[in-house]
Order: structure tokens, then sequence, then C-alpha cells
């Protein structure tokens, strides 16, 4: 297969009630043209040689192709799918991609990302950061980020050597696996998915976090403020929420709130924990997403998207002489 790359281009990325609640960026959809611009023209001139790109409701990868004009060579051709608006887009894109391509870059944040991982097989992500939280993708120019999917996607670098597991959260009902997060799963209170967005501490009751850092912004950072977990390493953390010690913590852009934690604890990767909060509406990084009810487990895997270290792979993609001038790229 000649070098292929996907493009998930979610228009509804940094747009959710958080600009309103909270003092959230909005993330405008013609600056991720731009960003989709700069990508296209990296990934032609380093040896890329189609594109597949979702349709959505905007016209990104469209309006980038228009953009560029007849300086565009690359094949870039859309999937042939019916536009519905929501995450399905997400999800039937990806699984339409998973054969057809050596690499997914995913534009948006970590809800467009959990939606990723959810269809994809074992082809490298490129994340790369639209959204609110933004704690799994990067936040990184599109020029680089399109550097690094070239010496993956032409096979300079090989999946093995420049890519790396993601971890996750698995949520389990009754036995058997509902849902995922990519960062942070919370047992929140609340009634109603609604806008999705938490922003109201007093609802929350449990958090198991996959990694945390006090330099996140979300329901992670809440963890993140008690102790660092990395994407390397080979633990999650749980929280119980509530009377006793008090934290403050950014748990929205420019909003610090007071969150009570009873307990934490680490958890060893796969080591299952029973959640008290049942029946529970759980907000998936950041959203409210899933109700379950009954014996429900959780656990940090693992099993998460095939995600590529942009910075080791373009150290190995340098060495091998990728970006040599007289290279036949």
């Amino acid at each position: 297969m000649k070098a292929t790359v996907g493009i998930i281009a979610n228009p509804e990325s940094g747009r959710d009630i958080r600009r309103l609640v909270a003092h959230a960026s909005v993330f405008d959809n013609m600056e991720k043209v731009s960003i989709v611009e700069r990508l296209l023209l990296v990934l032609q001139d380093l040896g890329v040689k189609k594109v597949i790109a979702m349709p959505e409701t905007f016209g990104i990868v469209p309006g980038a192709v228009n953009a560029i004009g007849e300086h565009l060579k690359m094949e870039v051709k859309m999937l042939s799918m019916r536009i519905l608006g929501d995450w399905r887009d997400t999800y039937n894109a990806t699984m339409a991609m998973n054969d057809r391509v050596d690499v997914i870059v995913v534009i948006g944040g970590d809800g467009t990302n959990r939606i990723v991982a959810k269809a994809c097989d074992d082809t490298p992500i490129m994340p790369i950061s639209t959204g609110t939280n933004n704690v799994f993708p990067y936040m990184i120019e599109a020029t680089i980020a399109g550097e690094a999917i070239a010496a993956i996607a032409t096979g300079i670098v090989k999946v093995g050597e420049g890519t790396y597991k993601a971890k996750r959260v698995e949520l389990f009902e009754d036995g058997s696996l509902r849902d995922i997060a990519l960062i942070d799963a919370a047992a929140t209170l609340h009634s109603f998915v609604g806008s999705k967005a938490v922003w109201k501490p007093e609802y929350l009751r449990e958090l198991i976090v996959s990694r945390c850092s006090p330099s996140n912004i979300g329901l992670s950072a809440i963890a993140g403020v008690l102790r660092e977990i990395s994407e390397d390493d080979d633990v999650g953390l749980y929280l119980e929420l509530g009377e006793g010690r008090l934290i403050k913590a950014p748990i929205a852009p420019g909003v610090f709130k007071k969150v009570g934690i009873r307990d934490f604890r680490e958890l060893q990767l796969g080591e299952e924990i029973e959640v008290k909060t049942s029946p529970s509406l759980f907000a998936l990084d950041g959203e409210r997403e899933a109700e379950m009810a009954g014996t429900i487990t959780a656990r940090v895997t693992r099993n998460g998207p095939r995600v590529i270290d942009y910075r080791k792979t373009l150290k190995i993609a340098a060495e091998r002489g990728f970006f040599e001038g007289n290279s036949e790229l």
C-alpha cells in the first residue's frame, strides 16, 4: 500500500458549554482548516501519496484543499459516508480507515480521541489538540506533526520504533466491558447527560485516572495535585471524593474549585476496583456519557490506541537521513 494518511477533524471540538460556564477559548474551525492546510503540504513534501479524510458539517479538509489550490499534487479523497453530525461520524470514519491508512490524524480534544480509540485497531494515531482540556492530544504545530506522520507512513521509522500503546480506563457493568476513557472516568450524581461537560465538583463521587499532573486541566487535575502519573508509568490512580482533605484544582479553563478527598490510592495495571457509586452517570474524559448500574468495576490497562511518539520518531528519522536534501522524497 502506498503511504496513506487518514484525517479526522472534528468541527465541534473546542466549542462546548465550557465557553459559557468557564473561560475556555473557542477553537475556530478556520484555524482547523489552516492546520490541515499545513499538514497536507508537509505530507506531500515528505513522500505521502494519498490522504483519506472524514466528511463533516463544516468542510475542514475541503477548505484546506481549496486554499492550497494547484500546489496540491497529492491525492485527497473524502470517505463516502453519511454525515450524522455527531460522534458517530468520528466512529464510522475510524472504522472505515482502519485497514486503508498507515496513520490516522485526529484533530480534536480528549473526547474526539476517545471515540477514535473505541473504533481504532492498531493503526497509529497522531492526536493534535483543538479541544478544551487536551490532556491526551499533543499541543503541537501541524508542520512538526506532519513530519512525524510522514516518517511513520512512509516506513522510514517502523511502527514499533516510533509509537507507544496508550493507557486507558475500562469500565465494566456486571462483568461486561461497557465503556472506556483515555484519561479519566468519574462517577457522578448527575441525573442527565445534558450539556455533557462537568464543572460542579459537588456532583463527583469517585475518579479513576490513567495519568494525571498538576499541569493538566479538567477532572484529572484533581488527581494531579495529589500525585503525578505519566503515560510511561504502569499505574493509575483511584480517588474517592467527599469529606476529608481539601484541595483546589483547575477543573476547567480559568476555574479553580475546592474538592474534598476522602481517600486515594494507586492502581496497578489490570488491577480491578469496585466503584461504590451505583447507579451512576459516568463522565468520560470530562463529558457525561454512560449511565451504569449493578456491579460496576474499573481498571487501568494499556489497551489504548497506538500513538506516535513524535520526538522519538523525528530523532530516528533524522538519523536515517529523512531530511537530507538529496533524498528521493
